[in-house]
C-alpha cells in the first residue's frame, strides 16, 4: 500500500542515534521480574476513581479484583500476586504527588492460576471485567473504547506498534515475542467493531518485529504489516492516520470519526489475553535503558517498584542525574525509586551527568522551527509567549489544548526553550478554567 508523510515531525540527529545505540537493548529472550512486595495504585486510568474492595489482612490471589468504580468510564485494577494485603497508604506519584496504592507481600505458595473472570461473559464484557486500558500511555478505558456511538461506521482496525519515541524497545519485543496474540487482540476488536481490515503500523527499525508479525498475518484474513519511516512522532495516533489512511484525527481527540479504530500492540495483546485466556491485565513489559548496567526489557507485575527494576539491571552505571517514566520526549522525571510502575509505564530511562543534557534557555529568535515541526500545525512559540503573560484568553484561541505534548518543538528550539512543558500547562489551565465555569453555572 502507498502511504504518506504525516505533516511535522523530525528525523532524529546523530548525537541521538549515538545514544540509541548506546542504550540499545540486546537480548532474545523475556527477562521476567517477581517482586516479594508490589504497591499497586487504585486509579491507573483515565476516568472515574476507583475504590478499595479489599482489606488490610485480606488474602488475595493474583488477578483478583482490588479496586473498582461503577462508573462506565473506570478501569478496574487488580492484584498482580497472589499474598496478602499488608498495608494501604500513599507512594510516589509523577512530579511532586502521591497516590494511594494497597501494599502486597507475595505468599510463597505458587500463584492462583483458575481464571477469576466469568467464562460467559461477552468480549466487551471480558475486556471491561480484566482492566484493559490504552497500553501506549493514554490509559482509556479500553472496553469504552471499543463501544463507540451508533453513527460510527469503522472499517479499519489499525494496531499501532511505531514505538517511535528513542530507546523504548517494549513493544518491539512484545512483538517479536507475541505476534499472534497481538493480531488475535486486533481480530477481537474487529469482531466486536464488524470492520473490514486490519493494519498494524510499525517502523522500519524494527526488522525483527516487522518478520514476525508479517509471518503471523499469513493466517489472518485481511491484514497487513505496513513497515514505517522512522520519523518522530511517527507513533502518535493522529500521524498514524494520516500515514496510513490520509485522514487527519479531529482536534477533539476522537479518531474513531475518520473510520478507523487505534490501539496499541500491547492493548490489543491483553485484549487477546483477556478473551482466549481469561487473564486480567497484572504485568506488562518495560524497558529499563540508559545510564544502567544492564539495560533490558522486563515483563514485570503491575505495582513493582522502580528501585527493584534498577536492582535486576545491575544496578546505575554512574551516578543519576535524571530518571525518566515514559521517553525521553514526552516521559516525565520521576524523584523518588519507590515509584511504583503502573499500567501506563512502558520504560524507565536513566541518565547520568555525561548524558543529560541539561540546558539553559534564552530569548525566543522567532526562527519558526517549532512550527516547521509541529504535527498537529500549532504555534508553539505564541502559545508559550501567551502562557508566560498569563494570557490564556490567546492560549485558546491559538488551540493549546490540540497539543499532544510530543516536545518537537522543545527539541529543535535552539534557544532551548521548553515550549512543550508550557503549551501543555496552558491546555491545562484553560481545561480547568472551563470546568470551573461549568460547574458554577
Amino acid at each position: 500500500m502507498q502511504i504518506q508523510r504525516f505533516s511535522g515531525g523530525f528525523f532524529f540527529d546523530d548525537s541521538s542515534n549515538r545514544l540509541k545505540e548506546l542504550f540499545k537493548v540486546n537480548q532474545t529472550e523475556v527477562v521476567r521480574f517477581e517482586p516479594e512486595f508490589v504497591a499497586i495504585p487504585f486509579d491507573q486510568h483515565i476516568g472515574a476513581p476507583n475504590k478499595l474492595v479489599v482489606a488490610i489482612g485480606d488474602q488475595v490471589q493474583k488477578g483478583q479484583i482490588i479496586a473498582k468504580s461503577s462508573a462506565d468510564i473506570s478501569g478496574h485494577v487488580h492484584s498482580s500476586i497472589t499474598g496478602t494485603v499488608v498495608e494501604v497508604c500513599e507512594v510516589p506519584a509523577l512530579g511532586e504527588n502521591t497516590q494511594t496504592a494497597a501494599i502486597i507481600r507475595r505468599n510463597q505458595s505458587k500463584d492462583h492460576t483458575e481464571s477469576l473472570i466469568d467464562a460467559n461473559f461477552s468480549y466487551e464484557k471480558t475486556v471491561r471485567a480484566a482492566g484493559i486500558v490504552g497500553l501506549g500511555g493514554a490509559t482509556f478505558p479500553t472496553h469504552v473504547k471499543l463501544n463507540p456511538a451508533d453513527h460510527i461506521d469503522v472499517q479499519t482496525i489499525i494496531l499501532n506498534g511505531a514505538e517511535c519515541e528513542p530507546f523504548i524497545a517494549s513493544d518491539d519485543f512484545l512483538m517479536q515475542k507475541e505476534s499472534r496474540k497481538i493480531l488475535r487482540g486486533g481480530e477481537i476488536a474487529r469482531e466486536i467493531l464488524e470492520a473490514k481490515e486490519i493494519l498494524v503500523g510499525i517502523e522500519k527499525d524494527k526488522p525483527k518485529a516487522i518478520a514476525a508479525m508479517e509471518k503471523a498475518a499469513n493466517k489472518v484474513k485481511n491484514c497487513r504489516i505496513v513497515p514505517l519511516p522512522v520519523k518522530y512522532p511517527q507513533g502518535g495516533e493522529g500521524q498514524l492516520l494520516e500515514t496510513l489512511i490520509a485522514a487527519e484525527s479531529p482536534l477533539d481527540g476522537r479518531s474513531v470519526e475518520t473510520g478507523a479504530f487505534t490501539i496499541n500492540v500491547a492493548t490489543a495483546f491483553a485484549i487477546a489475553e483477556s478473551v482466549d485466556e481469561r487473564k486480567s491485565l497484572t504485568h506488562r513489559y518495560v524497558t529499563i535503558t540508559g545510564d544502567v548496567k544492564k539495560p533490558q526489557v522486563i515483563y514485570f507485575p503491575l505495582g513493582t517498584r522502580v528501585k527493584d527494576l534498577i536492582d535486576a539491571c545491575d544496578g546505575f552505571y554512574g551516578t543519576p542525574s535524571r530518571i525518566i517514566h515514559g521517553g525521553p520526549m514526552m516521559g516525565k522525571t520521576i524523584t523518588d525509586l519507590d515509584f511504583p510502575l503502573t499500567k501506563g509505564s512502558n520504560a524507565i530511562i536513566v541518565f547520568n551527568e555525561e548524558h543529560d543534557g541539561k540546558v539553559t534557555e534564552s530569548p525566543c529568535i522567532r526562527c519558526n522551527r517549532c512550527v516547521e515541526v509541529c504535527p498537529v500545525r500549532l504555534e508553539p512559540q505564541n502559545i508559550d509567549l501567551a502562557y508566560r503573560n498569563d494570557d490564556l484568553f490567546t492560549c485558546d484561541q491559538l488551540l493549546a489544548t490540540a497539543c499532544i505534548n510530543c516536545g518537537c518543538c522543545t527539541y529543535v528550539c535552539p534557544a532551548r526553550r521548553n515550549l512543550a512543558a508550557n503549551i501543555t500547562k496552558a491546555g491545562a489551565a484553560i481545561k480547568n478554567e472551563k470546568e470551573a465555569l461549568e460547574d458554577a453555572k
